[in-house]
């Protein structure tokens, strides 16, 4: 049994790329870290959570979870910087030795292409940096 790391972004297709990873947790009897940031734009960190809990027991309620929400300020804090990048945190996370994933379950937005040379995504940051499978969930910006 492996451990499935999925971040947990923004809203509305969270719950679409969650949902594929618990139904593919349960078919490799594999369980999962839910891994969330909370902006100050975000919802509480209690709401985050029980939304998570919902999605995961109404989707397949034998797959085991653990979920880790971190407050953006306590993560700078951490870091001792004003400003540190998503990208930078995932990473840090993925390279945590207290864990051993079996891969990453991310949402790829469409981008268009003036969009995508402006802006890197955090797909992209995942696989540029680390051997790690990652697992991409197609996401249409118009669903």
């Amino acid at each position: 049994m492996g451990t499935i790391l999925v971040p947990y972004g923004k809203d509305p297709h969270r719950n679409t790329v969650l949902k594929f990873a618990v139904e593919r947790a349960a078919a490799a009897n594999d369980d999962l870290f839910v891994y969330h940031i909370n902006e100050p734009e975000d919802t509480s960190p209690d709401q985050i959570q029980a939304e998570i809990e919902q999605t995961i027991q109404q989707t397949n309620s034998a797959v085991e979870f653990e979920i880790a929400i971190e407050d953006l300020g306590t993560v700078q804090e951490k870091f001792e910087q004003s400003t540190i990048s998503k990208q930078k945190q995932l990473a840090d996370m993925i390279d945590s030795p207290d864990r051993d994933y079996e891969y990453i379950v991310m949402g790829n937005i469409e981008r268009g292409p003036i969009e995508g040379f402006f802006l890197s995504s955090m797909s992209e940051a995942v696989l540029n940096t680390h051997a790690l499978p990652v697992m991409l969930v197609p996401i249409s910006k118009t669903s």
